[in-house]
C-alpha cells in the first residue's frame, strides 16, 4: 500500500516516529528498542484524532459574489469554509476589498472567480500576495454578452451609431485596398532581389504595422460591444456549466469527499434543469416583451427566455434630464407599469420615472444569496409586471 503526504496512514507513521524519538531521549536508545511496538501504537492512537482533525479541516474557498458562495456550499457543504467578498447590498462594479479581506485572502488556497469587474483589478494583486492561491476562472470560455447600445439607455442614437459603423467599415475597406497595393509593391521588390537586410527590416516593420492594425481593430470591436456583462449566473443553463467546473475543482482539492461532491453536483444540475424548464414555461406567453430596469443585470436571464431589458443606468451613470424625458416617453408609449430596481444601486432615478408613470417599483436582485428562490422571485415579478402592463 502506497502512502501520500497528508494521508492518515502517513500522519500516523510520522507521529509514531516522533513518539519513538521522544521515548529514546527519555529512556535511552536501548530501553526504547525494548518497548513492544504495541505500546507505541497505543500512544499513537491517543494522538491520532488531532491529526485526523487536521486532515479533515474544511477547505478555505474565496468567491466574489453570494450566488457563487451558495453554489459552493451546495456542492461541498461542511467540507468548505467560504469567504464571500461582495456582501449583500454592495456593488461588484465599484467594490474594493477591505484591508482585512486582503489579509484573509493571503492564506486562502482556492479562489473561484466569475468575471466581475473588480476581479480584473484585484486578482493579480491578490495572487502576488499569495503565490500559493489557485485561481480558477469559472466564466472562462462561456459566451459573454455585453452592455450594448440597446441597453445603454437606448435613447434614439442607434441610427446615428449605425451610420458611424458604416463609415468605419468603409474606412476599413479603403485601408484594406491600400494594404493590398502595398503588398503587391513588396512582392515586386522581393522579385527584383532587394538585399536581405532590407527585406528583414521591412518585414519586421510590416509585422509591427499589422499587429498595430489588429490591436486597433480589436479595440474598436470591444468599444462597439460595450462593457462585458458579468451576471452570467442569472442564466440557469450557464450556471450548470459553472457548477460542473466548480465541482471538478473541489473534487480535486478534496479527494476524500469526491464521491459526495459528485452526488451533490448531479442533484444540483437536476434542480437547475428543472428550474430552467419551470421559468421557460412561466414566461413563454411573454416572449419578445421588454421590461425597464435600473441597472442592466438581467440580460442573460432575458436572453435565455426571449425577453428584452432596457436600462435606466449603465456603468454607474444615471440618465441626464433629457435622457430621463426620453425614457419616460418611451415607457408611456409601451404602457410599462413596473420599474425594476436592485439594492446595489441608487433608486432615485427609477422612482422618479415610476412616479411620472404612476408605475410600481419592484426588486430584481442579481446578488441574492438563495439562488433558486431568487430566480423564482424574478420570474414571478416579471410576470406580474407584464400582467400589470396588459391590464392598463
Amino acid at each position: 500500500m502506497s502512502m501520500h503526504a497528508g494521508s492518515p496512514l502517513a500522519s500516523r507513521q510520522v507521529l509514531c516516529e516522533k513518539l519513538l524519538s521522544r521515548v529514546q531521549r527519555t529512556l535511552g536508545p536501548r530501553a526504547a528498542r525494548a518497548l513492544p511496538l504495541s505500546v507505541l501504537g497505543v500512544l499513537a492512537a491517543f494522538a491520532t484524532p488531532a491529526a485526523h482533525a487536521q486532515d479533515s479541516a474544511p477547505l478555505h474557498v474565496a468567491v466574489s459574489v453570494p450566488p457563487i458562495a451558495w453554489m459552493v456550499d451546495q456542492l461541498a457543504g461542511e467540507h468548505v469554509e467560504i469567504t464571500t467578498l461582495v456582501k449583500p447590498g454592495d456593488s461588484p462594479h465599484a467594490y474594493d476589498p477591505t484591508p482585512r479581506q486582503v489579509a484573509e485572502l493571503s492564506t486562502v488556497p482556492l479562489y473561484l472567480a466569475i468575471g466581475v469587474p473588480f476581479e480584473q483589478v484585484w486578482l493579480p494583486r491578490l495572487v502576488k500576495n499569495n503565490a500559493e492561491m489557485q485561481v480558477v476562472h469559472l466564466e472562462e470560455g462561456l459566451n459573454t454578452r455585453h452592455f450594448g447600445s440597446g441597453e445603454a439607455h437606448d435613447h434614439g442614437h442607434d441610427e446615428a451609431h449605425a451610420h458611424e459603423q458604416d463609415a468605419h467599415h468603409d474606412g476599413d475597406h479603403d485601408d484594406h485596398d491600400e494594404h493590398d497595393e502595398h503588398a503587391d509593391h513588396e512582392a515586386h521588390e522581393e522579385h527584383h532581389g532587394e538585399h536581405e537586410g532590407h527585406e528583414e527590416h521591412h518585414a519586421e516593420h510590416h509585422d509591427e504595422h499589422a499587429d498595430h492594425q489588429a490591436h486597433g481593430a480589436q479595440h474598436d470591436e470591444d468599444e462597439d460591444l460595450g462593457e462585458a456583462d458579468p451576471h452570467l449566473w442569472l442564466d440557469p443553463q450557464r450556471m450548470q456549466t459553472v457548477v460542473e467546473r466548480a465541482a471538478e475543482v473541489l473534487e480535486a482539492r478534496l479527494p476524500q469527499h469526491a464521491s459526495e461532491i459528485d452526488a451533490n453536483e448531479q442533484r444540483l444540475l437536476k434542480t437547475l434543469s428543472e428550474l430552467d424548464a419551470q421559468i421557460a414555461q412561466t414566461l413563454a406567453p411573454y416572449k419578445g416583451r421588454n421590461f425597464l430596469i435600473f441597472h442592466p443585470s438581467f440580460g442573460y436571464f432575458a436572453d435565455r427566455y426571449s425577453l428584452e431589458q432596457h436600462a435606466i443606468e449603465v456603468s454607474g451613470r444615471e440618465p441626464t434630464p433629457r435622457e430621463m424625458a426620453t425614457l419616460i416617453t418611451r415607457a408611456k408609449d409601451e404602457n410599462i407599469g413596473t420599474i425594476f430596481v436592485s439594492g446595489q444601486f441608487s433608486q432615485t432615478a427609477a422612482k422618479r420615472i415610476a412616479s411620472s408613470l404612476e408605475a410600481e417599483v419592484a426588486v430584481l436582485d442579481p446578488l441574492a444569496e438563495d439562488y433558486l428562490d431568487n430566480l423564482k422571485h424574478a420570474t414571478e415579478a416579471l410576470k406580474a409586471g407584464f400582467e400589470l402592463t396588459d391590464s392598463q
